[in-house]
């Protein structure tokens, strides 16, 4: 059964607090010329349960599913469907891409649609920066309208609008292909029906 977020926040907030508590402490008595190992740990164990708790507390304002990002991939498979049912066999047809990471990130950008996100916000959902840039960039594969640029030295996304950019479909139905290894469809067949005119 999965945890609930409210739940997993009263649980961490307390241990939370004792940790950061024991780092001020360890901070205050720090001093250059004599580095101290328990400084450094007590930072890690911290950062580890900071991390965990905001997680918990980011997830409490995101809903168990988001529709709009369920109906934007249920669209998106019609339109590949609608150009190339029958002629690309259907496993080259699905949507990738609708793990609950990356629903929880765009649920994230649609609650501030139109306007930028911290990366680092962002970050506090995957607990790790590179997840957050993967699973965002494939997001964009998708054909979300999401940019992602540097304002006043942050990076930030942004989710622009709820239009879907369909020229990403080859692409994804190329990308699902070549993870089977043209087992369905060989290659040449499958490009001449991709560089079709619609």
């Amino acid at each position: 059964m999965a945890s609930n977020p409210l739940d997993d926040w009263v649980q961490l907030k307390p241990d939370a607090e004792v940790a950061l508590t024991e780092l001020l402490s360890q901070l205050q008595a720090a001093s250059a010329d004599s580095p101290n190992q328990d400084l450094l740990d007590s930072y890690l164990y911290a950062k580890r349960l900071i991390a965990e708790a905001m997680k918990a507390f980011i997830r409490i304002d995101l809903n168990e599913r988001c529709d709009t990002f369920h109906d934007l991939r249920a669209r998106l498979a019609d339109e590949m469907r609608r150009r190339y049912s029958g002629r690309i066999p259907d496993k080259y047809l699905n949507v990738p891409y609708d793990s609950r990471l990356h629903e929880e990130l765009f649920t994230v950008l649609l609650k501030r649609i139109g306007t930028t996100v911290p990366a680092a916000l962002l970050r506090i959902v995957t607990a790790d920066s590179v997840h957050t840039e993967r699973r965002t960039r494939e997001l964009r594969e998708l054909g979300f309208d999401i940019t992602s640029f540097s304002e006043n030295s942050i990076d930030v996304y942004r989710l622009n609008s709820l239009e879907i950019n369909t020229s990403m479909i080859p692409t994804l139905i190329g990308n699902r292909a070549k993870s089977d290894k043209f087992r369905a469809l060989s290659e040449a067949k499958l490009r001449a029906i991709l560089t079709e005119v619609d």
